[in-house]
C-alpha cells in the first residue's frame, strides 16, 4: 500500500515514479504511529485479555492511585450503575490508608492480594482479588460475590445462639411444652412466611401444627393436624427421597404444575391462607419440618441452614422427652 501511494504521488507531481523516497516512507510512518496510538489507547484493555483465566465479572484495571482506567461489558455497566470511578468508591467503609496499603503491597511486594470486604454502595460482600501487571504498573482487579456465604455464616451463628438459649431454658420448656412454638417463631423470623412442624407418632403418622405470623407479627398456631403415612403431602417428601427437598413455583411454566406435583394438605393451606410459592422440607429421626415462602430465592445455603435448624430441633425435643421421662419415673 505504501509502495502504490508513493508511485501515485510521484506520478501526479510530474516526476519519475521513483524520484523521491518521501512518498513511500510517509505512509509507513503514519501507519506505525496510528498502530502505536491505538495500542497505547488500548493498553489497559489488553491487560484484561492477557489474564483470561483470572478474569471474572466484575473485573477491571486500575492504576496505582486506585483510579479505574479500563472496564468492559457487564463490569462497565456495573461501575456506571453505582457511579464508581475510583476503587475506594466501592469500599467506602474501608479506611483510605488500608486501601492504599493493599495497593502498595500488591504492586511492590506480594504481586497478588485478596481480601474479604463489604461494599456498602452495592450492599454485598466480595472477595477482592488484586494482581499486579509488571508491564504496565497497573492492577487487574476482580470481585467474587460471597454474600450468600456470609449470610449463611451469620445465620448459622444465630442458630447456635438460639439453641444455646433453648438449652438454658430447657426446664421451662418441659413445664410449658412450647419447644416447637419457639422453634417456629425463630424459623419465621429467619425470613419464611409459614412453617409446619410435625413428629411421627406410634402409628407412623405425622402429627403437628402449622405456624404463621399475623398482621402484628404475633405467632399464630393451628389446631393439631395429622398427616397419614400414605398421604402425598410434601411434608413426607424428604423421608421418601431420604434427603432435603425444596421446590419453587417459578421452576414451572404452568402455575398448576407446581401444585399438582406437590399436593399440599387442604388443612395446611386453609390455615396459611396464602399461595405457596416455594418450600423446603427436611427431617431428622421422628421430627419433620416444612417451611413455606422464603422471601428470596432458595439456594443450597438455605438447605444447610434448614438441616442445622431441624437437627437442633430434634436434639431439643429429645432432651425434653428425656427430662419428662426422668421426672415421671422419679414421681412414680
Amino acid at each position: 500500500m505504501a509502495f502504490l501511494i508513493g508511485i501515485t504521488i510521484n506520478f501526479f507531481q510530474g516526476l519519475g515514479v521513483f524520484y523521491s523516497a518521501v512518498p513511500f516512507i510517509v505512509p509507513i510512518l503514519v501507519q506505525a504511529i496510528s498502530k502505536a496510538s491505538v495500542k497505547f489507547g488500548n493498553r489497559n484493555l489488553n491487560l484484561l485479555v492477557r489474564l483470561p483465566m483470572e478474569r471474572r465479572d466484575p473485573a477491571f484495571v486500575m492504576n496505582e492511585r486506585g483510579v479505574i482506567v479500563a472496564s468492559e461489558g457487564k463490569t462497565k455497566d456495573f461501575l456506571e450503575k453505582y457511579s464508581v470511578e475510583v476503587f475506594s468508591d466501592l469500599f467506602e467503609d474501608q479506611k483510605i490508608s488500608t486501601i492504599k496499603g493493599l495497593i502498595h503491597h500488591t504492586c511492590y511486594q506480594e504481586g497478588y492480594q485478596s481480601k474479604e470486604w463489604y461494599s456498602p454502595i452495592v450492599g454485598k460482600w466480595f472477595i477482592v482479588h488484586l494482581k499486579a501487571d509488571p508491564l504496565s504498573n497497573n492492577l487487574l482487579v476482580w470481585l467474587d460475590d460471597i454474600t450468600l456465604r456470609k449470610n449463611l455464616i451469620y445465620k448459622l451463628s444465630e442458630v447456635r445462639n438460639f439453641i444455646t438459649q433453648m438449652m438454658l431454658s430447657i426446664n421451662e420448656q418441659v413445664e410449658l411444652g412450647d419447644s416447637f412454638d419457639r422453634m417456629a417463631k425463630f424459623v419465621l423470623d429467619m425470613g419464611y412466611e409459614g412453617a409446619f412442624i410435625t413428629i411421627k407418632d406410634e402409628n407412623e403418622h405425622l402429627v403437628g401444627n402449622v405456624y404463621k405470623h399475623d398482621n402484628s407479627d404475633e405467632l399464630l398456631k393451628s389446631e393439631e393436624i395429622v398427616i397419614s403415612k400414605d398421604s402425598p403431602a410434601p411434608v413426607w417428601e424428604s423421608r421418601k427421597n431420604e434427603n432435603i427437598v425444596s421446590d419453587s413455583r417459578e421452576n414451572y411454566s404452568s402455575p398448576d404444575e407446581f401444585e399438582s406435583l406437590h399436593a399440599f394438605d387442604e388443612r395446611v393451606l386453609g390455615f396459611l391462607n396464602f399461595q405457596i410459592d416455594n418450600f423446603i422440607n427436611y427431617h431428622e429421626q421422628n421430627i419433620s419440618f416444612i417451611v413455606f415462602n422464603k422471601s428470596e430465592k432458595i439456594t443450597h445455603f438455605d438447605h444447610t441452614l434448614m438441616e442445622a435448624i431441624v437437627n437442633s430441633a430434634f436434639t431439643v425435643h429429645h432432651l425434653v422427652s428425656l427430662i419428662k421421662s426422668y421426672v415421671s419415673k422419679k414421681g412414680d
